[in-house]
């Protein structure tokens, strides 16, 4: 992706951050083919029940939804590079070593995602019980089309497990449309969002290396000489990754997008410069801003989020369990 401006047209601020809510739907003419509901209906109809998988079901309104989440392997651990530069798309297989998929790490998505051809050839199982299947219901938009929540029974990091991973398909060929930020190179098939790192240990990423490493259960321990900071995590309804920070003093969630090829957005201030922004101890300024726009879905404000640029400084290390993301300046 080319480098941002200052300012962008909202459209392209609303495909790079997928959070604006839009009706337009694309066509086959642009790569993209959209399921009709009697071809969803005949893939829906084979769903199963959201406790075989070990995931709670529960009803909401005329259908139903759930809870759970996938199962690592303790005490595995697996570093991958970045298939391109320091954009955070890794390679993912499945059962068979001949299933992978391009897999867009994307901290700020609390749903993990997949196109509909790449779910289907890694055995995505649709969830239902009785004719109720669970539509996506979160604030982001999918660009027109439908999707539908699943369990894909096994993925891979090199040899990394993870059992049972929930995630939605979305109902469309060729694209995962505004999930997939408006990367085109390397192409994004799929998406790991929060919803399923929250489950390890740590996620470390090092974007000077253009590389990632997960751990199962073996905790982290920073490096005391390098670490400039711990900022702690602030769980957000309907949001993915949420730290402790603040802009010119006013203390605020910041959200980390490592997916989001920016420096900051915010939806307070038409600004192209903001300046100070902190995370946990850590102060930037003069930082490059764009307008993130009012969702109107929404009873308050976007939250803000700190973007690739301005996270490439630092080894960040993510630690869910202990609630806590540790940035650390690199080695030399």
């Amino acid at each position: 992706m080319t480098p941002l401006k200052f300012a962008l047209p909202a459209l392209v601020v609303c495909a790079l951050l997928a959070g604006c809510q839009s009706n337009n739907k694309k066509t086959a003419e642009d790569g993209e083919i959209l399921m009709p509901k009697m071809q969803q209906n005949t893939y829906l109809s084979h769903a199963r029940a959201p406790q075989e998988f070990g995931f709670a079901a529960y009803p909401v309104g005329n259908g139903i939804g759930f809870q759970g989440t996938g199962h690592l392997h303790p005490n595995h651990m697996a570093t991958v590079e970045f298939l391109k530069g320091k954009v955070p798309v890794i390679e993912m297989r499945g059962m068979s070593k001949r299933k992978k998929i391009n897999m867009l790490l994307d901290t700020s998505s609390n749903a993990s995602w997949m196109e509909f051809i790449n779910a289907e050839e890694f055995g995505a199982i649709f969830l239902g019980i009785e004719g109720k299947y669970v539509p996506y219901r979160g604030g982001y938009n999918t660009g027109g089309a439908d999707a539908y929540a699943a369990v894909v029974k096994q993925m891979r990091i090199n040899q990394l497990f993870i059992e049972n991973t929930p995630l939605y398909v979305r109902m469309a060929m060729n694209s995962l449309g505004p999930m997939a930020r408006g990367i085109v190179k390397p192409t994004v098939e799929g998406v790991m969002g929060y919803d399923v790192m929250r489950n390890f240990e740590y996620i470390q990423f090092n974007l000077d290396q253009g590389a990632v490493q997960f751990s199962a259960s073996i905790p982290y321990v920073p490096n005391e000489q390098h670490l400039m900071t711990k900022a702690r995590i602030v769980p957000q309804k309907d949001y993915g990754l949420a730290v402790e920070g603040a802009i010119f003093g006013t203390a605020t969630p910041i959200i980390l997008d490592f997916a989001g090829d920016f420096h900051f957005v915010r939806s307070d201030a038409k600004v192209a410069i903001t300046k100070q922004v902190s995370i946990g101890d850590i102060v930037y300024r003069k930082v490059p801003t764009m307008l993130y726009p009012v969702d109107e879905t929404r009873a308050a404000q976007p939250l803000p989020r700190a973007g690739r640029r301005m996270l490439e400084d630092y080894v960040v290390t993510i630690c869910p369990k202990l609630g806590v993301v540790y940035f650390e300046r690199y080695s030399k």
